[in-house]
């Protein structure tokens, strides 16, 4: 039994691994996608966005949270920290926090 694995298309954002398993006399193909992202930031290493994020963080008076300047991993731990709270409060939290960006951006 005789396994040939072959990484392809590895293009800006994602990267796809095929997998391609070949059985005795004949041949099985299997195609198993895995889309991982070849970034390690929230932010896809966007320098325009990193730079735009910094430069708020920078000059604001109370630092708070920024997912967009930390990474993958970063933001998971954050997430599995975080206490349980209402799915409700989440929400508003979360609408809340929209309404602040989109007026930021503005």
């Amino acid at each position: 039994m005789y396994a040939k694995t072959a990484v392809t298309e590895v293009t800006k954002a994602y990267r796809s691994t095929y997998v391609t398993s070949l059985l005795s006399n004949s041949i099985t193909n299997t195609a198993t996608v895995r889309t991982m992202s070849a970034f390690s930031h929230m932010s896809d290493n966007d320098p325009e966005v990193l730079e735009k994020e910094k430069h708020k963080e920078l000059s604001k008076k109370d630092k708070e949270w920024n997912e967009k300047l930390a990474s993958h991993s970063e933001a998971a731990v954050k997430a599995d920290k975080e206490h349980d709270r209402p799915i409700k409060n989440l929400q508003d939290e979360t609408i809340e926090h929209l309404d602040k960006k989109d007026k930021e951006d503005k």
